[in-house]
């Protein structure tokens, strides 16, 4: 009988320890995902380490991003042929902040500012790889956050849930 307890509690404790790993995978790969939008936002890489963070984003309960009509609206371009890389940053960004900022996890105005300023150096990246793919809403808004004027513009936007 001692003999099955120790072995029932040892595969729990396996099993909690695998868990708790898979999840610290899951949590660093949603902080490589914004990295690599920074850097490399069209490169094949990136695109599939997305689809894996967004899925874990969406399902798990470790952390939760806002994503809000009106943030959105400030980067957002009909035009602009990239936009599935900028609201994957988006989402990815305010994420990773948090998962790196536990204290700050709710701080959500803090989080939608990180959010744009992952958009912002993503735009950049794509940039420096497809000169032409200029978006004069997205160097607008680029603009606002070199003037130091990001912060005070998101404040402006309602993002409440109604």
């Amino acid at each position: 009988m001692k003999k099955i307890s120790i072995t029932f509690f040892a595969c729990v404790l396996l099993a909690v320890s695998v868990q708790t790993g898979f999840a610290q995978n899951e949590k660093e790969n949603v902080i490589k995902t914004a990295r690599a939008f920074e850097t490399a936002p069209l490169a094949k890489e990136t695109k599939e380490m997305y689809k894996k963070a967004f899925v874990w984003i969406a399902e798990t309960d470790q952390v939760t991003v806002g994503l809000c009509g009106g943030v959105v609206g400030l980067f957002s371009d009909k035009k602009y042929k990239n936009m599935d890389e900028l609201l994957g940053a988006y989402e990815v960004g305010m994420a990773a902040f948090k998962l790196e900022n536990p204290a700050k996890a709710s701080d959500e105005m803090t989080a939608q500012v990180t959010g744009v300023q992952t958009v912002l150096k993503t735009y950049q990246a794509i940039m420096k790889e497809k000169p032409k793919a200029k978006s004069e809403t997205i160097d607008a808004l680029l603009a606002k956050n070199n003037a130091g004027e990001l912060e005070a513009l998101i404040k402006t936007i309602d993002c409440s849930r109604r």
